[in-house]
């Protein structure tokens, strides 16, 4: 079952990489997609590894493995579209956005509680330790995702044109913990098919959706 799921998320993955490189990697596109589009990718390369790993072992050992790589590079390129020019554009630092601030902690606190279950209930462990990596840069992305969706929009529509993209952004960060949590705690085969459903649709509407938030900009 792994096997098969990991088999078409792969593919999933691979359509949406592909559709992002034939669609923004031809003329000179918006860095921020661009960043968007290698998320996808490193996505699609580490459950590549976890696909092939399945099917020459038949099994993905407990620990670190490459693949983790994956997961951790496609959030660390969703932080980085959103941290710097983006944030700064939508949110100047001052007294009127510190709410909005202080609410957008709530998506790292709920991917790091996620963790802490897992640590608390499994200790420590090489697999506890990475999934701790990989939730540390999946909480820095969450973050600005629940920011940009809840924050008051700028001028011309900015924020509003991509809250439907933040809010997948945001779903997949919690599918991807909730897989930690599936996995680390064996539950039924239903929740892990589940979970591999949502993150395959996600893999196919990122960057449709983005794509179709970030014409507005330029209408």
């Amino acid at each position: 079952m792994y096997l098969l799921l990991s088999t078409i998320l792969t593919v999933c993955a691979a359509i949406g990489f592909g559709y992002g490189l034939f669609r923004f990697f031809r003329d000179d596109e918006a860095l921020y997609i661009r960043m968007i589009v290698f998320a996808v990718g490193c996505a699609m390369l580490g459950r590549l590894f976890e696909t092939l790993l399945l099917l020459v072992s038949g099994q993905i050992k407990s620990g670190f493995h490459v693949g983790m790589l994956g997961v951790a590079g496609s959030f660390l390129f969703l932080f980085s579209a959103n941290f710097g020019q983006m944030d700064s554009i939508v949110d100047d630092g001052s007294k009127q956005f510190r709410k909005t601030r202080i609410i957008a902690f709530a998506a790292p606190i709920v991917i790091c509680a996620m963790w802490v279950i897992i640590f608390v209930s499994k200790g420590l462990s090489q697999t506890t330790v990475a999934y701790g990596v990989e939730a540390v840069l999946i909480a820095m992305a969450a973050y600005y995702h629940l920011k940009h969706l809840i924050i008051k929009d700028v001028d011309f529509g900015l924020i509003k044109a991509i809250r439907q993209y933040n809010c997948l952004a945001l779903i997949y960060a919690i599918v991807c913990m909730a897989e930690m949590m599936v996995k680390s705690f064996n539950l039924s085969s239903a929740f892990i098919i589940i979970v591999y459903i949502i993150q395959c649709g996600i893999m196919l509407a990122f960057v449709p959706v983005l794509e179709r938030g970030v014409k507005r900009w330029t209408i």
